[in-house]
């Protein structure tokens, strides 16, 4: 619906500044009568007059002034909610629905999303944290990030693979202490191990160099089997055994003591991450600067 209290601003403003209605009309390349009559309606719709008209001048009355200051005003305004939409279209805003597992998102995700966050208060995040894979159109999910499975080779489904996790041996101090150093992976293998089963009942290889070559090797025996990845860092963390563990779960643990890393030369590439973002979806800025975030995630070296 057009506002007739908006027809004929611009006409009116080009009089004020240029002073005329001949240089008016060049400025809108409009003719110096459309301008004329274009002030004439709106004094006539107004009912007063904004100038005071000579053969060479236009003065503006006591009314005029007012009403040209208040044009002026409702513009600037106009012009800034428009650069503000404008620039928000590229900002992050609104709301974001992540699948992350559930330990890795607690320690590494969590962490830089809300850093995120902190730097685009309009972002809104929902964390699903669950080591399930989940349906993203049953549960409404925008991005999922998974450890392990195979690397997804049609990015076309919005597959993207950005990493590995890095595994380390380690033990606690008390473990060493009582058992000794291992200096090579014989003697490693040779220990009590700490072993950790899959959901899917399927016990997790030890990842080895084998002729210079990453190789899986599943232990003979086990002095305990856990099946939660926490629970697998605190019976390493009691003393119970070695395990080899993601680097990024026991950074912190390394970094206080509570935990010795063994053959610190052997770093190895585990399982790979992934993430997933329906491909349609992700030219959203908001889209965007949460997969930007997780795909510069340094822990997991």
């Amino acid at each position: 619906m057009h506002d007739q209290r908006f027809k004929n601003i611009h006409q009116f403003i080009a009089c004020v500044q240029t002073g005329s209605f001949t240089e008016a009309g060049k400025r809108l390349h409009l003719s110096p009568s459309a301008i004329s009559k274009a002030i004439q309606a709106l004094e006539l719709r107004l009912d007063c007059r904004l100038f005071d008209r000579t053969t060479r001048t236009l003065q503006l009355t006591d009314a005029g002034n007012t009403y040209y200051e208040t044009c002026l005003q409702i513009l600037r305004q106009l012009t800034e909610t428009e650069t503000a939409l404008q620039l928000s279209q590229d900002l992050p805003t609104g709301k974001v629905a992540l699948a992350l597992p559930e330990t890795f998102g607690k320690v590494v995700v969590l962490p830089i999303l809300c850093s995120l966050m902190q730097r685009y208060p309009e972002l809104r995040l929902t964390l699903h944290f669950s080591d399930t894979l989940l349906d993203l159109d049953q549960e409404k999910i925008d991005i999922a990030v998974r450890i392990g499975g195979d690397i997804p080779l049609d990015t076309q489904e919005g597959f993207q693979h950005f990493g590995y996790e890095k595994m380390v041996f380690c033990a606690s101090p008390d473990f060493i202490e009582e058992y000794g150093m291992p200096n090579t992976l014989s003697e490693l293998c040779a220990q009590h191990i700490i072993g950790y089963q899959a959901q899917n009942g399927k016990m997790k290889p030890w990842i080895i160099p084998t002729n210079n070559h990453p190789q899986a090797w599943h232990p003979s025996h086990y002095r305990l089997i856990v099946n939660h990845t926490e629970a697998h860092l605190m019976a390493v963390c009691q003393g119970i055994g070695v395990a080899q563990l993601p680097y990024w779960l026991i950074k912190e643990r390394l970094e206080q003591g509570e935990l010795v890393m063994i053959l610190p030369e052997v770093k190895l590439d585990g399982l790979p991450l992934t993430l997933r973002c329906k491909a349609a979806q992700q030219s959203s800025p908001k889209i965007q600067a949460v997969l930007n975030t997780l795909r510069s995630l340094s822990l997991v070296n």
